[in-house]
């Protein structure tokens, strides 16, 4: 079975920085890349409530709309739950932001292995932190090899 990746709505933006910086367009090319590979399915994205709230936000309609677009492929669709609530409170406890906290939470629960940010603060965070998930940058991500995909 394919690997079950979580990316940060950070993450869906990235496509759309300024890329003349080396970090921004190494990350831009890693989403890409994850995006063709869940398109062949080589590995499972998921869509959860959080990227909803956080994507409603953005004020870029034409950003809104692609990244809704990409969420829209994502096999896995985890649903709001008690559950995701109360970790949510426990990570943003231990002190990730309340958006990032809710969106581990979503992550731990539809047992995605890899969870995608291009945001520092929850980088930082986690290293110190025992999640369910494993937390990193797109560029880091060990991306499965055609013909991986199950």
């Amino acid at each position: 079975m394919p690997d079950i990746v979580y990316l940060d709505i950070c993450c869906f933006k990235r496509p759309f920085d300024d890329v003349t910086s080396e970090r921004v367009r190494r990350e831009a090319e890693a989403v890409a890349a994850v995006l063709d590979a869940a398109a062949a399915g080589r590995l499972l994205l998921v869509h959860s409530p959080a990227h909803d709230i956080e994507n409603g936000r953005n004020p870029r309609e034409d950003r809104r709309l692609a990244t809704l677009l990409w969420l829209q492929t994502a096999l896995i669709v985890v649903p709001p739950s008690a559950q995701a609530s109360e970790r949510a409170r426990l990570l943003a406890n231990a002190g990730f932001a309340p958006l990032d906290a809710l969106h581990l939470a979503f992550a731990e629960q539809s047992s995605a292995k890899w969870f995608l940010t291009t945001d520092d603060r929850p980088l930082k965070r986690a290293a110190s932190r025992e999640l369910q998930v494993r937390v990193l940058r797109p560029d880091e991500f060990p991306m499965p090899a055609e013909g991986d995909e199950e």
